[in-house]
């Protein structure tokens, strides 16, 4: 695609960014999103229909990246011949979820506004929806290693709220942290990821404070 072509999408973007920043989602206009941007109407029309239009591509692109970024921690997760303990998740945390978060770090200024009370609430979904899935592969890939899968298998609810609960664990930070980025450091957050993963919200909330 003509690198032309590129910038001036990507400025369209950025300017649905820059409305959402200061207006709820809903209440933005494509004339709103034209001025932040700063393209003529006939840009604009020329690459989207509409304020849809624009949120469907650029949610399009961050979402393929996260993919990317999830598939390869997930590999170093599952590289691990054993069951984790608790000593194994908080070397792997430290030292394999690097991609994930620089993620984060690199599309802070896209995520932010995305994932506010302004923003799309299906987007923070589906964040949550891909690591869920990326989780649950993860536990059945555990106990496949003990050939006991079958126990997943009788309860595949149990599985999906426990893999949805260790998804909210890591991802539950990092939201924070792209709100409040100048409260707290990157290396505080991971911090906190390893706390909400290894214990209950009842331990962290009468002994990890």
């Amino acid at each position: 695609m003509d690198i032309r072509i590129i910038n001036t999408k990507h400025r369209i973007q950025e300017g649905l960014i820059s409305a959402i920043d200061s207006t709820p989602l809903y209440k933005v206009k494509d004339k709103d999103i034209i001025q932040k941007a700063q393209v003529s109407s006939s840009s604009y029309y020329k690459y989207y229909l509409d304020k849809s239009d624009v949120l469907k591509d650029l949610e399009k692109e961050l979402l393929e990246e996260f993919k990317i970024a999830l598939n390869a921690d997930g590999k170093n997760w599952a590289s691990v011949t054993h069951a984790p303990n608790k000593k194994d998740i908080s070397r792997l945390i430290d030292q394999n979820i690097d991609k994930l978060v620089k993620y984060f770090n690199d599309h802070q200024d896209m995520l932010a506004p995305l994932i506010s009370k302004n923003g799309d609430p299906s987007f923070s979904y589906q964040l949550i929806d891909l690591t869920t899935n990326t989780v649950k592969k993860l536990i059945i890939y555990y106990f496949h290693l003990y050939h006991q899968e079958y126990i997943l298998k009788k309860d595949t609810l149990k599985l999906a709220i426990v893999a949805k609960r260790y998804a909210l664990s890591f991802l539950g930070p990092l939201f924070m942290w792209v709100e409040y980025s100048d409260e707290f450091t990157l290396k505080e957050t991971k911090k906190m990821m390893k706390l909400m993963v290894l214990n209950s919200p009842y331990d962290i909330s009468t002994h990890g404070f």
